[in-house]
């Protein structure tokens, strides 16, 4: 039985080993720093053994002792005792509470605390416990490996069961919210679509009221298997394959799922004064935790955030957003942006242009939504399914046991957040339509490393084609809705959402494109006039600053791909790779100044161009 949201704390645990009055800290990094979404990484099936002590993340172990950790008893009889664990005071803050799987080269104070979550460690063992049943006792409570938004720790009781504690950190999403969302949204996942997804055993979204002092999804089961990432690289084609069958299944079962409203899933009782909203007697929707709304301040605001009652409501809401951040903060952080301003001869972005192109995009937006209810229906998806969130059975690896990292799953109109799953992303060309690929003609001819390499991009690209092809037998709408966003209105609206940002100006260009009376009618099917109208003048200085825009764009992007970087790095590193990045990043700062030899600095303007620094 799901425990419902109250004042009574029901948590978990984390990995403590008792028996000998000894804290034993798991913890391991993230190989990588995601951008967007990341959780339960690794070790969520491991062994809780450790024999030395490891201070240093990049290896897998870190044991606590006495020095560590203040207990003001330790006899067998308290560690039997039903208050076994309240004995702890004082817990080491850079071990558990603070992150520790990542540094960052620019802001880094800031960044870290948006990741500190301090709480109580004894009331949520004895939350894990309690959910488990009378008579549970915690032995092992392991910190697991770190995401960009939770702290998640795996508990294991005297009889051998095992649970995962999840409390997400400040930087997650709207508090009470996205909490209560996550864990409806699971248990509709589970039990109304029939999707492998974890049982949450508890929870509980009132961190200033409950003991443990945060919120907490307890209790998920264990999930049974193994990461599909431990074993992806060793499957065949014909098992990837069949892999991409069940990712398809799954996805159309959650776009065929359709929704009174647009926002996120809760249950009904969490949300009690919102009414109207019902899915079915369990379930209601109410305000949306996406991190569109949430990420770079936007959670800062005061704006409508749901329920919506239809995609006009939505993309309406949404220029209303950007616009309050505009109004409400100075500038987005410059890693954010796509481009490099402040210079001689850059774009030079303003707050009052960037509204006014909202403004010109509100007066065409009734005009470019699709008449075809299946792209603009409120959906849910999950956005992120890369090959850390998918569990696979471990003697059978094509089997999926379990799709995790729910958090922040919303209902939007579905050609906005319809997307292919990240694991089958790859660089190179994307084939129209249900088109499979072929290998070269020259393919015969070609060396060893060029065959090799042909050989992946034509694996990547039937996978890629597959799933749509799956995908479009059992939703004939998925194939649509997956090209939707391509087009000239998709791409308007989708650019619309990130104005604060950056990219006023590709949204305007993409407008100017809208006015031309060909594509006009074209968008609309009639000879309805078109509300814009930009004078040549203004179609000339606009095509002058898209051309400042996109030499800035590449200038920024090579110095990303010069330190194996991505779009909207925010300078996350991993710790053992700091100082090293630290230098590579000053190299790439001089040479970027230098602009070899071809770009000349005005003043101390050199100092305001360079993106990647404090502020």
């Amino acid at each position: 039985m799901l425990l419902p949201i109250s004042n009574t704390p029901r948590q978990i645990g984390t990995s403590i080993h008792l028996s000998n009055c000894a804290f034993i800290l798991h913890s391991q990094p993230n190989l990588r720093a995601r951008h967007q979404h990341a959780t339960i990484h690794n070790f969520l099936n491991s062994p809780v053994q450790f024999m030395t002590v490891q201070r240093c993340y990049s290896v897998t172990a870190l044991r606590l002792t006495r020095n560590d950790w203040d207990f003001k008893t330790h006899s067998k009889s308290a560690l039997d005792s039903e208050k076994s664990i309240s004995t702890i005071t004082d817990v080491s803050e850079s071990d558990i509470f603070a992150y520790k799987a990542q540094r960052w080269l620019w802001n880094e104070p800031s960044q870290l605390q948006r990741r500190y979550l301090k709480f109580n460690i004894s009331s949520l063992i004895h939350a894990a416990e309690k959910a488990l049943g009378p008579g549970e006792k915690c032995v092992n409570m392991t910190k697991l490996p770190e995401g960009n938004f939770n702290k998640t720790l795996l508990v294991e009781m005297q009889d051998g069961r095992e649970v995962i504690a999840k409390l997400p950190n400040p930087n997650a999403g709207r508090p009470y919210y996205t909490t209560a969302s996550e864990v409806a949204t699971m248990d509709y996942v589970r039990n109304r679509l029939n999707i492998p997804v974890p049982k949450v055993l508890a929870y509980n979204t009132q961190a200033k009221s409950n003991d443990v002092g945060a919120e907490y999804i307890i209790i998920m089961e264990k999930c049974g298997g193994i990461e599909l990432g431990h074993v992806w690289d060793e499957l065949t084609g014909k098992e990837k394959t069949e892999i991409v069958r069940q990712l398809a299944t799954y996805s159309v079962r959650l776009s065929k799922a359709k929704f009174p409203y647009y926002g996120s899933i809760y249950f009904s009782r969490d949300i009690p004064d919102i009414k109207g909203t019902e899915v079915d007697d369990t379930f209601s929707v109410g305000p949306t935790t996406s991190r569109d709304w949430v990420d770079d301040r936007r959670g800062e605001v005061d704006v409508d955030r749901g329920p919506w009652r239809s995609p006009q409501d939505v993309l309406t809401a949404t220029i209303q957003r950007e616009t309050a951040c505009l109004r409400a903060f100075p500038i987005s952080p410059p890693d954010r942006q796509q481009s490099i301003f402040n210079s001689a001869n850059s774009y030079r972005s303003s707050i009052s242009r960037k509204i006014s192109v909202l403004e010109d995009y509100a007066l065409v937006l009734p005009f470019l939504l699709s008449k075809d209810p299946a792209h603009t229906a409120s959906t849910l998806w999950h956005t992120d399914l890369h090959t850390h969130n998918i569990f696979v059975h471990p003697s059978r690896p094509t089997q999926i046991t379990s799709i995790i990292d729910w958090q922040c799953a919303n209902l939007s109109p579905a050609f906005l957040h319809i997307t292919y799953p990240s694991l089958l992303d790859y660089s190179g060309p994307k084939l129209p339509g249900l088109t499979l690929p072929q290998l070269p003609r020259n393919f015969e001819d070609m060396d060893k490393e060029a065959k090799k390499q042909a050989r992946e991009l034509h694996l990547a690209q039937s996978l890629w084609g597959l799933y749509r092809i799956f995908a479009m037998k059992q939703d004939p709408n998925l194939s649509s809705v997956l090209g939707y966003r391509d087009t000239l209105a998709g791409q308007i609206m989708d650019a619309a959402g990130a104005v604060f940002d950056d990219g006023e100006v590709h949204l305007q260009n993409l407008l100017a494109q809208l006015v031309e009376p060909e594509t006009w009618r074209k968008v609309m099917g009639q000879n309805a006039p078109c509300p814009l109208s930009y004078s040549e003048d203004e179609l000339t200085q606009l095509r002058d600053a898209l051309e400042k825009w996109d030499r800035h764009v590449e200038r920024k992007a090579r110095v990303l791909d010069e330190l194996g970087a991505y779009e909207g790095w925010d300078g996350a590193v991993e710790p053992g790779e700091y100082d090293a990045m630290a230098k590579r990043l000053e190299g790439a700062r001089g040479r970027f100044l230098d602009g070899g030899g071809k770009t000349k600095w005005e003043g101390g303007e050199s100092a305001r161009v360079w993106p990647f620094k404090d502020g």
